[in-house]
């Protein structure tokens, strides 16, 4: 009773709370493209429920962006999201799960950096697309949880939560991406044409000449030996 009334006497507006899985699908289905927003207005509620200043909506939007920062950025983001949670007299997460959560999320970021320059099998790369997704879902959870104690409003005109535009994003593309995926695992002319797999087909290549090199220099000196056997 006594959160329905704070709930209800909050002063802060933030943006509406929206389930943890379709804000997933949305980041999904535009490559990451859709966390800078995410971080835009999470930066900008926290910013209305803590009356910092010093928190700049449109610099956290580039986090996402520049890998190399965010080891630096995220601990500020988590120190700026805990101080909104104590206005608000939330319960936070344990610290250890805040730098859990950093440094699985930056492994991610990692992760895609060395892959832009280096093949890695399709495999690899989805999972750790949808483990990443996952990680960010649990911070959207916790973000909702600051929502609910605050006046919410619509950053634009919506349905069920999402306007059109974002609606469109996850029926059209997410199945796209999804077909993607599933295309370059399987099609195994692709495969053959990955650099990584040709250099392993060029080990295995040498290596069987090699074998057959080693049958054929055995062959002889046996051929050798019954010659002499026969002289002898």
């Amino acid at each position: 009773m006594a959160n329905t009334q704070h709930e209800a006497s909050a002063p802060y507006v933030t943006a509406p709370v929206r389930f943890s899985l379709l804000e997933g699908l949305l980041v999904f289905c535009t490559a990451g493209l859709y966390l800078p927003v995410w971080f835009f207005l999470a930066t900008r509620d926290i910013r209305r429920i803590t009356d910092d200043d010093e928190i700049t909506p449109f610099l956290w939007s580039l986090v996402p962006l520049v890998f190399i920062v965010q080891p630096i950025a995220l601990k500020r983001f988590f120190v700026y999201l805990r101080r909104a949670e104590k206005r608000l007299n939330i319960r936070r997460w344990p610290a250890f799960f805040d730098y859990l959560w950093m440094i699985l999320f930056f492994s991610c970021g990692l992760f895609f950096a060395i892959v832009s320059v280096v093949e890695v099998e399709t495999v690899y790369r989805v999972l750790v697309s949808v483990g990443s997704i996952i990680i960010f879902m649990f911070l959207h959870a916790r973000l909702n949880t600051l929502r609910k104690r605050c006046k919410t409003e619509s950053v634009a005109a919506r349905r069920w939560g999402y306007n059109s535009l974002e609606w469109i994003m996850v029926l059209v593309f997410t199945p796209i991406i999804l077909l993607l995926f599933l295309y370059t695992y399987i099609n195994s002319d692709l495969h053959k044409n990955l650099r990584a797999k040709k250099l392993i087909q060029q080990e295995q290549a040498l290596q069987e000449r090699l074998e057959a090199h080693q049958e054929q220099l055995e062959a002889q000196q046996e051929d050798a030996r019954e010659r002499q056997e026969e002289n002898n």
